[in-house]
């Protein structure tokens, strides 16, 4: 049986680090949000996700199977076929002195120890592990779909020939899809691209940020395949000349996936983009995100109050959004009314007022905030302020006791104060409103499983220094060292496992207020903000570089985007 959420708070409460009245407080907001106790203890910062699950592997008698960033050999994976791993929920992650190490959310299910027992022929050492771990060794198991999936789809098409001229009818497009899907969230994809080229139809994922091509189908399953993609959406099947745009859901190892479908028509047909949008897969903390040091300390300061104007900006996919998203999570508790208005909603929230943009109705990013402020609204989230009247909204919703978190395309910091006067808002009201700027850029992270310390060479770092000259932090040309993957079964050998962020943060303080007010120039601005400690995208990046987390590469390239 596995843990029930009583048996989790008396385990944590007795291990001495967490209060009963910080648990208590998790299990309200897990109930009112319909989500597991064990993510709002993690997400919330009450427990570190090592330690809980030492802890709850403690309270159950049996060792704790840290599966983070554990790769996971063939020989392991075929002992355990994936259909029965995915079902007990169980994973074999290593074999010594001829035992089998189990990994299980309930390891005193003797039934399955037993089964597995008899299926390999070796004796079971159970270990327990959180189920969020368990999810992504699982996830390993899609090593081989590629070669599988063209296997299928090839036999598939094959006999679909030599019955008939093949059509839509003739070929598994539900299989097809549903396989598709499955292996593009098992690799965290963020988009599934479908493209007719002309003689052959691509598909192509977008992992990390960066797209590749990864299968190839005759162009003969196109119509089937986003006839079945219209039909999740609940789109109009008939209709081919003009772009539509859908939303549906599957299940993947437990976890809903929303998936946002726009169909376009272009020369070869009509085309698909499908982004996957999970909420298992969204950071879960602020340090998730790449929040470290002061930087941290300044943004759960700043949202431990309860009005003001909080900023999140930078280019298009940089993560603004998730970073948002983030704070409501972490915002959202049964004491406040968070309404949004957003173009468009990425994720549903529980207990959340989502409100989507609609301009054939009249319903803007402006009149939209109008009328959440008639809500009885204590947070507001504006997807973006684009215009001088959503600016002005936003600014006075601040000003009269709400806090409003918005996000805007600057390339800096310092660059959101300058925006703001050029949308026509006044000084006086962006100096009295503005709590905190979050400038950020996305960089690749480096695989954990395969890290290696490498030199920085002399040639790269000259050029750094003639580059940024004085904005490259002393300790990092005192130990020029950087790390980079090798390479793993865990990062299919690229080296780099997720993104992380790299931030600029901006108190808006006294002195700096006093700037806005005077409308001073911005390199003005920045010299007052480094001496309270401002520290510059660069400097956060060589930070995180000298850490392990990403390479001197990422973390300039990004600097200068």
């Amino acid at each position: 049986m596995r843990l029930s959420n009583e048996e989790i708070k008396e385990a944590i409460v007795k291990s001495g680090f967490v209060t009963q009245e910080e648990v208590a407080s998790a299990e309200k907001i897990a109930h009112d949000q319909s989500r597991p106790l064990i993510d709002i203890l993690i997400e919330r910062g009450i427990i570190l996700e090592n330690f809980l699950g030492q802890t709850l592997a403690e309270h159950l008698g049996f060792p704790y199977a840290d599966l983070k960033n554990k790769s996971l050999s063939d020989k392991l994976l075929k002992l355990i076929p994936e259909a029965l791993a995915a079902e007990k929920r169980i994973v074999g992650f290593a074999i010594s002195n001829g035992s089998l190490h189990l990994a299980l959310e309930d390891p005193e299910d003797i039934e399955t120890i037993e089964y597995i027992k008899k299926r390999t022929g070796l004796a079971i050492e159970a270990y327990f592990t959180l189920p969020q771990l368990l999810n992504e060794a699982l996830d390993q198991y899609h090593k081989d779909i590629k070669s599988d999936f063209e296997k299928t789809i090839s036999e598939n098409v094959s006999a679909a020939t030599k019955l008939s001229a093949v059509s839509a009818q003739d070929l598994p497009v539900v299989k097809t899809l549903d396989t598709l899907l499955e292996y593009a969230a098992s690799e965290k994809a963020s988009d599934i691209h479908i493209e007719n080229v002309g003689d052959r139809l691509v598909i192509r994922f977008r992992v990390d940020g960066k797209l590749r091509d990864v299968l190839e189908f005759p162009t003969k399953i196109q119509s089937g395949l986003i006839t079945r993609i219209k039909i999740l959406s609940s789109l109009r099947t008939d209709e081919h000349r003009a772009p539509q745009d859908g939303r549906f859901r599957f299940r993947h190892r437990g976890d809903e996936i929303s998936v946002r479908v726009s169909i376009l028509p272009t020369y070869h047909g009509e085309d698909a983009v499908l982004r996957l949008l999970s909420a298992a897969a969204r950071p879960k903390t602020l340090e998730d995100l790449g929040l470290t040091g002061r930087n941290l300390q300044i943004v759960q300061g700043e949202l431990s109050k309860p009005h003001g104007m909080l900023l999140a900006t930078g280019p298009t996919g940089c993560g603004k959004t998730t970073t948002l998203y983030n704070i409501l999570t972490l915002l959202n508790t049964a004491a406040v009314n968070i309404c949004t208005i957003e173009d468009p909603i990425e994720y549903g929230l529980p207990r959340v007022n989502q409100t989507q943009v609609t301009p054939a109705a009249g319903l803007t990013f402006a009149n939209g905030l109008r009328s959440i402020l008639r809500h009885d609204p204590d947070i507001i989230l504006v997807g973006e302020i684009r215009d001088k009247e959503t600016a002005e909204i936003a600014i006075h919703a601040a000003l009269t006791g709400h806090l409003v978190l918005s996000s805007l395309h600057t390339n800096d910091a310092i660059g959101t104060i300058p925006r703001l006067l050029d949308l026509g808002a006044q000084a006086y009201l962006i100096g009295s409103s503005l709590s905190l700027v979050l400038a950020q850029r996305l960089v690749a992270r480096n695989c954990k499983s395969c890290l290696a310390s490498v030199p920085i060479e002399k040639k790269a770092l000259e050029a750094l220094k003639n580059e940024y000259g004085r904005s490259i932090p002393e300790n990092f040309l005192r130990n020029p060292v950087e790390y980079k993957g090798t390479g793993c079964g865990v990062c299919n050998n690229e080296g780099f496992k997720g993104r992380v962020g790299i931030f600029e943060v901006l108190k808006i303080t006294e002195e700096i207020k006093d700037l806005i007010f005077a409308k001073a120039p911005t390199n003005q601005i920045e010299e007052t903000a480094k001496k309270g400690g401002f520290k510059t995208m660069l400097e956060d990046g060589l930070e995180k570089v000298q850490a392990g987390i990403t390479t001197l590469e990422e973390a300039i390239g990004a600097a200068r985007g």
